[in-house]
């Protein structure tokens, strides 16, 4: 199926990425968008001011009606909006578009309730999100996902996401077997139009991965994995997903802005099918934010670099190795190389090679 489901979190960065591409890119594009976990943000009135920001953002930058699962995995279910579970506000926030919601074992049972009326009356379609901590006693819990499926109607379309969230290396191979199995089992009972695979290959830390001032070229394991898949049900409506370029356990920072240079290094993160290339610089506080001119030219310079027409994100990356400009932040980075990654995601998928 030509279709891609990045999984981008709800932040400024992200969806500039998905402003910036062409209507026609956005009919293969089937993302998630979920809020990011935020330890500052525990009242009412700092997540419905989140939700009203980002919708706004939303609403300005995307005017054609395209369809993204919504989702609130990681804010708690104890703020409450108006005395109700916030997922209803957010969905009732996203109304004017596409939705589809979400649900899953580790959801209160407000918040299914919630996405099952919301499919029932409106869309017409809903999306089973199981991560990868139930993927190895799935079988335990098929029961509550048939429960909840039950309440579904019939003329509601039923998708299913497996979230592997971040692959490390060292659990590659038993999770192309507990997967192969789930799948078997999914398969078989033809209840989902759609079968999302998600994953990623970028660890919370950087620095894990990724000396101070060093490059590397990375495995893309949520790419292994999908080509496994692939080979072994060819004929089934599998989706490849990703992270993008984002870590999928990336969280609000508790820091002020000011602390942030002493912790933080430049990186920047370019795509390739197999491969992700990494490039870190040293500290911001004593080497600056100049690093990223110098990582920017780098890239360019790659055979690999697709050309500043590929996508708005390269064309940023190219612009500002050439013409320096105002400085590049963390967070001014994200939103070109997020573009850049759907953009090469959407034209690889399109030619097959996925």
């Amino acid at each position: 199926m030509n279709e891609y489901s990045p999984f981008l979190k709800l932040k400024n960065g992200e969806l500039s990425a998905l402003s910036k591409l062409t209507p026609e890119d956005r009919k293969y594009l089937f993302p998630l968008l979920e809020i990011p976990r935020d330890d500052k943000c525990t009242t009412e009135e700092c997540l419905i001011s989140k939700i009203d920001r980002n919708v706004k953002k939303i609403k300005k930058g995307i005017k054609d009606n395209f369809s993204f699962y919504i989702d609130n995995y990681e804010v708690p279910d104890n703020i409450k909006i108006k005395g109700v579970d916030n997922y209803q506000y957010l969905i009732d926030s996203l109304r004017d578009f596409d939705i589809i919601p979400v649900v899953g074992f580790d959801r209160v049972n407000t918040h299914n309730d919630i996405a099952i009326k919301h499919a029932n009356k409106y869309s017409k379609k809903i999306a089973f999100r199981i991560t990868q901590d139930y993927f190895e006693n799935f079988l335990a819990y098929k029961n509550d996902m048939d429960i909840l499926l039950n309440k579904i109607n019939s003329d509601v379309s039923r998708i299913i996401l497996l979230d592997c969230n971040y692959i490390e290396k060292t659990i590659l191979e038993k999770c192309k077997i507990i997967l192969l199995n789930i799948l078997r089992i999914i398969i078989d009972s033809n209840t989902f139009s759609k079968i999302v695979v998600t994953g990623s290959s970028i660890p919370a830390l950087i620095g894990n991965i990724v000396k101070v001032n060093s490059n590397i070229f990375l495995n893309r394991n949520e790419i292994i994995l999908f080509k496994t898949i692939k080979e072994k049900f060819y004929n089934a409506p599998i989706i490849f997903g990703d992270y993008t370029v984002i870590s999928p356990e990336y969280s609000e920072l508790d820091l002020k802005p000011e602390y942030f240079p002493n912790l933080m290094t430049p990186k920047i993160i370019y795509t390739l099918t197999d491969l992700q290339y990494f490039t870190r610089g040293r500290g911001l506080k004593e080497y600056g934010y100049g690093q990223y001119f110098i990582q920017v030219a780098d890239i360019i310079k790659k055979q690999f670099f697709r050309g500043k027409n590929f996508s708005w994100g390269d064309n940023f990356l190219y612009e500002k190795a050439v013409n320096r400009g105002t400085n590049i932040t963390p967070s001014s980075i994200v939103g070109p190389t997020v573009n850049a990654h759907i953009k090469f995601m959407i034209e690889e998928i399109k030619k097959g090679s996925i």
